[in-house]
């Protein structure tokens, strides 16, 4: 039999080194004990994941061959030490090795009492969820008085209790003969079948099927119509392959979707129960071999693009175009990244296309509006543009006459309205507008990235023009797919089928410069093994840092208060990696303290798309009185000030006609969510101002003025100046609102190649960057619709620069 000895301590010189060493010589005969040091283990730190070093892993290969585990712990303040504490609870975190194994506790201490305060919290670690150990009950050996009881050779002088300890090792090999007849695998087989089951998802029930042979779990079909299409794909794939890879449920749950991950585990294993199979038993299998790769990789390609999204893949997309060869790294275990988060609009001036849409009332007045700018409040590069502006708006308006006019656009609209939007001063009135050459770029070319778009599998829907919110004009091009994700997998699909490579699961830690050039980039995979990857080229297209509140409020300048617990509809993922990356090879930073809050976010989770998110003419904004409180038509900024200003929380109010015209949803979510509570539904306006706790007569009396603002085609009261359809027809609706940190202005300074550029305006050789990672386009305030026009256009642009500068 073979047992290991746990030396419960790290100091140099112990009386429990003493013990189990006496007892491996002493009953060699009886059983072979190998002593296990614990001196070079890390302090436990959960945040830091050191499962996979050495130390660890040969602790955990050794507990699991060995037939029993002996323990000797000394006694610190009445429990067992810091060092033995901190081995626990990495052979408990992701590893299991004591899960069942017959554990001897053991312990000696200078006081007379032994260790048995120590052995007493020992035994209750041992028997808790997640260790439990099979620990000998009784039979505690605890040496008192031990600087006192060996001899010069080790060996213990007192012939009784060398006796005792004899009696009780005895026992324990006997104990471990028994409890490892309940480690026998037990056979697992199947009544063959198709089980349909469900479980807890993110959004409600994920039904399933599930197909087991009589000895396999041979397929898991999920429906996945009640999750965020896009967001928990990859829970879909990566949780059921491994199962079926592994023939386990011992998989671990998946970053940002750890309740869908779990649902998916719960729900098969409902269905291993229904075939008449014991699900603790598939628990307790290993996890499949591909969630336990350590091995170190290197890989060498013409391009590396950082990061998954939308302006990673357009840009790994135009390396392939150009036949050349692209690896793209994403830190989180899906691609997406905030492009699948997004509505899908995305803004480009078309006007063959718009022409054919009738304008609404107000779109007029705000073209008229313009025509009254003083040109001494345009900024000198944008001056030439604005008096070109003025001549098309001139042109259109002779032409047309309210009663009968189209959609006006062009790029100088477009491009006019990027650059006064995001015209903005910060705290100390310093102001900021986007540069011009880069939004020209924007602008001119947005239309061009929807057509190339359209090559790559986008289909549009060219019925419908939308606008986002705070995008100040109908200029949006919306897939007929949900969402983001139908940029997100168009082009996921491109890249695969034109031979690129994607590693999930891969942050990057540091670029590779070498002279002065950047060559790859170093990142660390799933289970911490090193990812190197050597390149021609590097295109950093990894987001913001929308998702680190730290990194906001140390660079904000713009906003009067950032809160701590602020949510945000970004990915979790998006932390401000790449900027902190492209600063380590001196790259500058642009507009770092301007971000953009979205201001009709879910209060609870800051995600866009719960409740009725229909376009902004339609939207009708009360606050927690009842009562309009800004121009709803506004610019994000604007509204989230008016938000805050008036406490934060607001409603959207809607009834069925504007219910029709809400983004992404449907009659199952809007059930669910009223029954969840989250949003609100009555006959009447009266019925729902009771469910949001605001005055009846003051509703009522707030949606009659609307309603006559819209047949006037002007609100005397806020300002708004476009309107689609009015609040009149029952049911009633109410969603709640609440401003979240929605995208981050600021960046790496790009030149309109996307050339990263140091302080002094060099260009760093070998390093892109394209999209929310850039600054300089949008300044202190980005339109609803452009950050999809930013990605798709810059993205394209720099995996084409790098191609034509080192790869030909």
């Amino acid at each position: 039999m073979k047992f290991v000895g746990l030396i419960g301590t790290n100091a140099k010189k112990s009386t429990n080194r003493q013990l189990v060493a006496f007892m491996q010589r002493e009953f060699a005969a009886l059983a072979e004990i190998e002593l296990l040091e614990i001196k070079d283990v890390p302090m436990f730190n959960e945040t830091q994941d050191q499962t996979n070093s050495e130390v660890i892993q040969r602790l955990n290969s050794k507990i699991l061959a060995a037939d029993g585990v002996i323990i000797a712990t000394p006694e610190h303040n009445h429990s067992i030490p810091s060092a033995l504490k901190s081995v626990l609870e990495w052979l408990s975190f992701n590893l299991h090795p004591f899960d069942g194994k017959p554990v001897m506790i053991v312990g000696a201490s200078y006081d007379v009492q032994g260790s048995s305060r120590a052995q007493l919290h020992l035994r209750q670690i041992l028997d808790a969820p997640g260790v439990n150990a099979t620990v000998m009950p009784g039979n505690e050996f605890l040496l008192g008085r031990a600087h006192q009881a060996f001899d010069d050779q080790g060996n213990l002088k007192d012939q009784r209790t060398v006796d005792f300890l004899e009696s009780c090792f005895r026992k324990f090999v006997r104990f471990t003969e028994v409890a490892n007849l309940l480690n026998v695998p037990e056979e697992v087989v199947y009544e063959p079948g198709e089980y349909t089951v469900t479980a807890p998802g993110h959004n409600g029930d994920l039904p399933m099927v599930v197909k087991l042979s009589e000895e396999r779990i041979e397929a898991i079909d999920i429906d996945t119509s009640g999750e965020s299409e896009g967001i928990a794909d990859v829970v879909f794939v990566r949780i059921p392959q491994e199962i079926i890879e592994g023939q386990t449920l011992n998989v671990d749950a998946i970053s940002g979707a750890s309740v869908t991950s779990n649902g998916v585990v719960d729900g098969v294993a409902k269905a291993v129960k229904m075939a008449g199979a014991n699900p603790d038993v598939l628990r307790k299998r290993p996890k499949a071999a591909s969630a336990l790769q350590t091995e170190d990789e290197t890989y060498t390609t013409d391009v590396v693009v950082v990061g998954g999204g939308g302006a990673g893949l357009s840009a790994a997309a135009s390396v392939l175009q150009a036949n050349k060869d692209v690896i793209l790294v994403e830190k989180f275990p899906a691609i997406g990244g905030n492009t699948v988060r997004t509505g899908g609009p995305m803004n480009a001036a078309d006007p063959k296309w718009q022409n054919g849409f009738s304008a609404l009332p107000g779109e007029r007045s705000a073209l008229e509006e313009v025509l009254t700018i003083d040109e001494q409040e345009i900024d000198a590069e944008y001056l030439p543009d604005f008096k070109a502006l003025k001549a098309q708006i001139t042109a259109y308006l002779s032409e047309t006459t309210p009663e009968k006019e189209y959609l006006f656009d062009s790029a100088l609209w477009h491009r006019i309205q990027t650059y006064l939007g995001g015209k903005r001063k910060d705290l100390n009135g310093q102001p900021i507008y986007g540069k011009y050459e880069l939004v020209k770029i924007l602008t001119d070319q947005a239309l061009d990235s929807v057509k190339w778009l359209e090559e790559i599998g986008v289909e549009f829907d060219m019925n419908n023009v939308d606008m986002p919110v705070g995008a100040k004009w109908r200029r949006g091009h919306k897939p007929v797919k949900n969402e983001g994700y139908a940029f997100v997998s168009a082009l996921h699909q491109f890249v695969k089928e034109h031979g690129g490579t994607i590693l999930t699961d891969t942050p990057v830690k540091e670029l590779l410069i070498e002279d002065g050039k950047v060559t790859g980039i170093i990142g660390e995979g799933r289970n911490g093994q090193k990812v190197t990857i050597h390149a021609k080229a590097v295109i950093l297209a990894s987001g913001g840092f929308g998702a680190n509140t730290k990194m906001l409020k140390q660079y904000n300048t713009y906003w009067t208060e950032i809160e701590d617990d602020i949510k945000t509809s970004n990915s979790p993922a998006i932390t401000g990696d790449g900027i902190k990356l492209g600063e380590s090879a001196g790259a500058d930073l642009v507009g770092m303290g301007f971000s953009q809050m979205m201001p009709v976010s879910d209060p609870n989770t800051g995600a866009l798309f719960s409740g009725l998110q229909v376009p902004p003419a339609n939207f009708v904004m009360v606050n927690q009185k009842g009562e309009r409180f800004v121009n709803e038509y506004e610019s994000r900024d604007v509204l989230t000030q008016a938000a805050i200003d008036n406490g934060g929380l607001f409603y959207l109010i809607a009834d069925e006609e504007i219910k029709k015209t809400a983004y992404n949803t449907s009659q199952e979510k809007i059930d669910k969510q009223i029954a969840a509570g989250t949003l609100f539904r009555s006959e009447t306006l009266a019925g729902l101002a009771e469910q949001i706790n605001v005055d009846p007569a003051v509703l009522e009396a707030t949606v009659a003025k609307y309603n006559s603002y819209v047949d006037a085609g002007k609100d005397p009261e806020f300002g708004k100046d476009v309107f689609d359809l009015k609040v009149e027809k029952a049911p009633f609706y109410a969603t709640p609102r609440k401003p979240a940190v929605h995208h981050t202005m600021g960046g790496l300074k790009i030149d309109p190649q996307t050339h990263v550029l140091t302080k002094e305006d060099q260009i760093i050789e070998g390093l892109y960057a394209a999209g929310e990672v850039a600054g300089g386009i949008h300044a202190g305030n980005r339109l609803g619709g452009n950050s999809l026009t930013d990605i798709f256009t810059f993205g394209r642009i720099a995996g084409k620069t790098a191609v034509a500068e080192h790869l030909e």
